[in-house]
């Protein structure tokens, strides 16, 4: 399909029929019961035409004109009959259950979802596919197939119908398809590309909105809020204009249809009544055409109304369809799992996708099984994104990581990151009860075990403070918790996890030294008997690991003890003699 071409119809049912998934038969099903009932229903039109003739017959008969009524409402009855059981695709639920079965699938796309393809969305966008989008998909599935059909059913059974009795008056009838033709081209393709640029309109604004609730205290702290709130405010003036550029572009279509219907009846009367004077047509016939035809105008009217709907759902669908594209990170065979938990980096390199330079260039190392391995460096070099490696947020260009001999490529996500417990510099905690937020990394786990957990963490004090203790919710992101609180409480969901691996991204690094004090007492509980790897930036705190890496622009430039590194007199010796001057400087200050 080329850009900002408009999906054909043809195109739209086979989208639908995806969408239906186990559902494809019982919404085929309504179609045939709609197309039944549309029949009908322009059949009931056509008996205008011999009703009429009978009623002002020069010798009126009523039998023939009851007939002629009898068949009518029968035909009436059937289109009624067909409809109800047409929508029962929707009535009896399908349509939940499909919206329902799409966003489940999304769910299982997003977990398996590399995350480096996930990063690139924005929370707001996400919650805008999720919710939004996924109803406009479904949205046309029920009543809109319904009314669609009926503007097309009806109108060409009664087209038929009328050749039958004036195929003179049918085919001026059939005039205004192809000056109406156009028009849907033109509407379709306005609407098309206003609503692709809604949905990304509105996804910014979703994201911009999430982002200003979330960061609204460091807003007001620099005076950003209300018309200062930039990005927000572009993000609403924004899909302000692109709404009133779709309805403005959106309205001439509507009007020329309008006056395309009004031309048609004025024909239809005016050569009808050429027809009446040349006596090879009856006014009869000629006023029944002109009631159908007025029949016809509302429905025509609506026409582009309708089809517009599908264009919302075809760019809300392509916006699901982009996440269902994206492959999971395949797990070669054999599938194989760790059983020591030694990790091996050999000649990894790895650059993130669209970024020109490599992130990690080359690099090679092991950490030997139950030793703490620290990582420093500048901002920016490449320690982040080594865990991550580790975790396999994505996979390298070249080389390969190995856990206890394994590649990772061989293991499940679920057999890797269960052999891997993450404490974040940035913790977050879910709006529910510490119990469960503990929980989560064992949900098999007691409530003593829980507490055992918490204890380990020492967290269990201040715990113990709160008014309902465990059952305490903790609010949005742990809002409602102090710093090392939350830490300590991202600590203990670690320690019951009990993974053989630990990974600390500087957990200390924002906390005042109390809350450091009780976290690094926390931290040493949970490292016990564990393969570690740590993020460091003071110096001071991994000075007796056993393998510091000191990292540069993505290289490891050294390797060694804390007393091999200082002897060397390289790059590692000037980042703890800079380090070593600070704290001078602040004793003598």
């Amino acid at each position: 399909m080329k850009k900002n071409q408009f999906t054909s119809i043809s195109t739209i049912y086979k989208l639908t029929l995806e969408l239906a998934g186990d559902k494809e038969n019982e919404f085929k099903k309504s179609l045939i019961y709609f197309t039944l009932a549309f029949v009908s229903q322009g059949l009931a039109f056509g008996m205008f035409y011999p009703m009429l003739k009978s009623m002002f017959a020069e010798t009126f008969i009523l039998s023939n004109t009851f007939l002629y009524l009898g068949v009518m409402a029968l035909f009436s009855v059937i289109s009624f009959w067909a409809k109800w059981k047409g929508h029962d695709f929707d009535y009896t639920g399908n349509i939940v259950e499909i919206s329902h079965d799409i966003r489940t699938k999304l769910g299982v796309a997003l977990r398996k979802m590399p995350l480096e393809k996930l990063s690139r969305y924005k929370t707001g966008e996400l919650n805008s596919i999720f919710s939004s989008n996924v109803d406009e998909s479904v949205l046309h599935m029920g009543m809109i197939a319904s009314m669609f059909l009926q503007i097309i059913i009806v109108p060409i059974t009664i087209v038929i119908f009328t050749f039958f009795v004036d195929y003179r008056l049918a085919l001026l009838i059939l005039l205004i398809l192809p000056f109406a033709i156009p028009l849907y081209n033109w509407k379709r393709n306005d609407s098309n590309k206003e609503k692709v640029e809604f949905n990304k309109a509105n996804a910014i604004l979703e994201a911009d909105f999430i982002e200003y609730i979330q960061g609204l205290p460091v807003l007001r702290a620099v005076n950003k809020v209300g018309v200062n709130a930039q990005n927000l405010h572009d993000s609403i003036a924004h899909v302000k204009e692109v709404q009133k550029e779709g309805l403005h572009k959106g309205q001439i279509p509507f009007v020329l249809m309008g006056i395309l219907i009004e031309i048609t009846l004025l024909a239809l009367v005016f050569i009808g009544s050429y027809f009446i004077l040349d006596n090879s047509l009856s006014i009869i016939t000629l006023a029944a055409a002109v009631i159908v035809v007025s029949r016809l105008s509302e429905p025509l009217s609506i026409f582009l109304g309708v089809v517009s709907v599908f264009d919302i759902m075809d760019s809300a669908f392509n916006r699901i369809k982009a996440i269902f594209a994206i492959n999971p990170l395949i797990i070669e065979k054999p599938y194989q799992e760790a059983e020591t938990f030694d990790i091996t980096f050999d000649n990894v390199s790895f650059a993130y996708e669209n970024q020109k330079t490599n992130a990690l260039k080359k690099v090679s190392f092991s950490m030997p099984n139950k030793t703490m391995t620290a990582i420093v460096g500048h901002s920016g070099c490449g320690k982040t994104t080594l865990t991550k490696m580790i975790m396999r947020y994505s996979d390298p260009q070249t080389g390969s990581i190995k856990i206890g001999g394994i590649n990772i490529k061989n293991m499940s996500s679920i057999d890797l990151m269960k052999n891997i417990s993450v404490v974040f510099q940035d913790v977050y905690l879910f709006d529910d009860t510490i119990m469960n937020n503990i929980r989560m990394a064992n949900q098999n786990a007691t409530d003593k075990e829980v507490e055992i957990a918490a204890q380990s963490a020492f967290c269990h004090e201040f715990i113990s403070r709160l008014p309902a203790g465990y059952n305490t919710t903790i609010g949005d992101i742990g809002g409602s918790l102090s710093g090392g609180e939350k830490q300590r409480i991202s600590i203990a969901r670690a320690i019951l996890k009990n993974a053989p691996i630990v990974i600390l991204d500087e957990p200390t690094a924002a906390l005042d030294t109390q809350s450091e004090v009780a976290v690094q007492k926390a931290i040493d509980k949970l490292l016990e008997d564990k393969t570690v790897i740590v993020i460091a930036h003071r110096l001071s705190t991994i000075s007796s690991a056993d393998n510091i890496l000191v990292l540069d622009n993505g290289e490891v430039i050294e390797m060694g003890t804390h007393n091999e590194l200082v002897n060397n007199k390289d790059k590692y010796f000037d980042m703890w003699s800079a380090q070593q001057r600070v704290k001078e400087w602040s004793l003598d200050a």
